[in-house]
């Protein structure tokens, strides 16, 4: 069963898993800041499940490439990683069942560990609670989920057959 852990404990995991690397998820994406539970990966795109989030099932999309800018982002990978963010939610939507879905990309120029970076991504978050705002669910003052590995894999396993299967049926 995932455990809601402090702000502070979640930092301190981060920390010690990997330091303080120049960019957080371009080391998630190189697999040097503990494990990584990719969904979906070629040349171009990562899709994985954040090992910290606010709320369970949560995914994000990102571009291999290190991009921190708009303007350094082509029209071509951009609508590749909407794509990827659409896809992504409508698996949420099938397998989890949420109220609703926010897809979001968010980022911070102060390279901050929590829920930004400047490495353009987008996150895609199934929400349950119909008092869910974006306040609660990008600060990590109330808290952040985590999950053991075997919860982490199961759930990494059940959206990769998932977005397997979405893929096949498009085909």
């Amino acid at each position: 069963m995932p455990t809601l852990i402090s702000r502070d404990e979640a930092l301190a995991r981060i920390r010690a898993e990997g330091g303080s690397p120049p960019c957080l998820m371009c080391a998630i994406r190189d697999r040097q800041v503990g494990a990584t539970y990719a969904v979906h990966e070629d040349d171009d795109i990562l899709v994985l499940l954040p090992r910290y989030v606010r709320r369970w099932g949560h995914v994000v999309v990102m571009p291999r490439a290190h991009v921190v800018t708009y303007t350094g982002v082509t029209s071509a990978l951009w609508a590749r990683i909407n794509a990827d963010a659409l896809h992504a939610a409508k698996m949420l939507e099938r397998i989890r069942q949420p109220l609703r879905v926010y897809v979001t990309s968010t980022g911070s120029s102060a390279g901050e560990l929590t829920q930004t970076s400047m490495h353009l991504h987008v996150h895609v978050i199934p929400l349950y609670d119909d008092h869910d705002r974006p306040a609660d669910v990008f600060s990590w003052q109330g808290g952040v989920w985590v999950g053991e590995p075997d919860e982490w894999q199961a759930l990494r396993d059940e959206y990769a057959a998932a977005w397997r299967a979405a893929v096949t049926a498009q085909a």
